[in-house]
């Protein structure tokens, strides 16, 4: 029963955060603005201002390197035994290399739940105690799986960035709207928004959909 239940909380915060993002999603398109949070104890920098300021899931995108160490015996007795143990050796030395070479390799890591504020200028995260700017204007491109409450920014310079969660599709029609201006509610990453939004708007006017040939 409280597995259902948790379930069933989870649906309704999910439900609750896409329709906020139609929602906000429609009123941009149609010429509305972000409405800007009372100040916080955050010090920001000159004309900036919050729009949002929620838990998401975070993980940037990077490679490492992994040491690891090699297995080195020396063998005594028939030849048979001798290229045994070197041969063990080798397998040993060939697994370790191939468990750092995944551990080095490019990956999502950092991955947490932090406090994300979103402003005008950026987006702030508190990962560890350390608050991380991510500068709008240093944005190369965004995509997204909003069908999986995530979107991804690349940018000029740094790590690309995960953000996902129930907030995480309000905060992406957010971002494509600070970023890209109005023509960032035609982004491919906003499809299944733009999608959802247009269905709704068909069943209030009862449009039907001629099917495709």
């Amino acid at each position: 029963m409280s597995r259902r239940k948790n379930s069933s909380a989870l649906d309704a915060v999910l439900r609750d955060g896409w329709s906020s993002a139609c929602r906000l999603y429609e009123h941009l398109l149609h010429g509305g603005q972000l409405v800007a949070l009372p100040p916080t104890g955050l010090r920001l920098g000159h004309d900036e201002t919050i729009f949002g300021d929620t838990v998401l899931g975070y993980a940037r995108f990077y490679g490492t390197s992994a040491q690891y160490r090699e297995s080195s015996h020396l063998w005594f007795g028939s030849t048979s035994f001798v290229l045994a143990g070197m041969a063990g050796d080798a397998i040993s030395n060939a697994s370790a290399r191939n468990r750092a070479a995944a551990m080095a390799a490019a990956q999502w890591r950092d991955q947490a739940q932090v406090r994300m504020v979103l402003t005008n200028q950026r987006l702030l995260g508190d990962y560890q105690g350390n608050l991380l700017s991510f500068w709008h204007n240093g944005v190369l491109e965004m995509t997204a799986d909003l069908t999986q409450w995530s979107f991804v920014l690349r940018y000029q310079e740094g790590h690309p960035l995960m953000l996902h969660g129930p907030a995480a599709p309000w905060y992406a029609v957010a971002v494509a709207w600070l970023v890209f201006g109005p023509q960032g509610m035609r982004l491919p990453a906003l499809a299944p928004i733009i999608e959802a939004v247009s269905q709704r708007s068909r069943a209030i006017t009862g449009e039907v959909v001629p099917d495709k040939p």
